[in-house]
């Protein structure tokens, strides 16, 4: 009979009374199970103890010198690749390739992303504007940008030099610069 299984239906037992439900000398067995940490003896009872579920945790360090130049599409390319088809449905996919391709790339291509910085994303607002954009794309644009950025600064690729926000946009208020913080 399997002791430890029986330890595991019964909870909570005595030495007499597992040796009476298996008919057999279970010490050994429970002596076994004792040194494995699966049995813990108590106030004259042995208890079984549930194995505990190892929780497994990944930790990602970003080494410092780690910082790598990387042109705009380049980068472009690895986030939809790594990041974009893999976590983002099939249309979101669709509008990110065409804010990357007529909002962003046209201006900043050739560039190195750890180059970019708050003159920059202004400029890339200015040129949303002069094309006559409309609020929400223009938002939209300066989103997926401050995505993109912020993607390949946790990645460690790049430093944390440009760092800006793009506040939400209700149908209330329009779209302007003042609704980007630049930190």
């Amino acid at each position: 009979m399997n002791i430890e299984k029986l330890a595991k239906h019964l909870k909570e037992f005595t030495l007499d009374e597992i040796e009476m439900i298996a008919e057999c000398n279970c010490k050994t067995e429970l002596e076994r199970l004792l040194n494995e940490g699966k049995l813990v003896f108590e106030q004259d009872l042995y208890k079984y103890k549930e194995a505990e579920q190892e929780q497994i945790f990944d930790l990602f360090v970003i080494p410092k010198n780690k910082i790598t130049p990387i042109k705009v599409e380049d980068a472009i390319a690895y986030f939809m690749k790594n990041y974009a088809n893999v976590y983002c449905k099939y249309e979101t996919c669709k509008s990110y390739n065409s804010i990357f391709k007529y909002n962003i790339l046209p201006y900043l291509k050739g560039k190195f992303l750890n180059n970019i910085n708050n003159n920059d994303i202004k400029e890339v607002y200015n040129i949303c504007q002069n094309r006559g954009l409309q609020y929400r794309r223009t938002k939209n644009t300066l989103a997926l940008l401050n995505q993109l950025i912020k993607y390949f600064q946790n990645l460690g690729i790049i430093e944390r030099k440009c760092t800006f926000q793009v506040k939400r946009l209700t149908d209330k208020n329009k779209f302007s610069i003042n609704r980007i913080t630049f930190v």
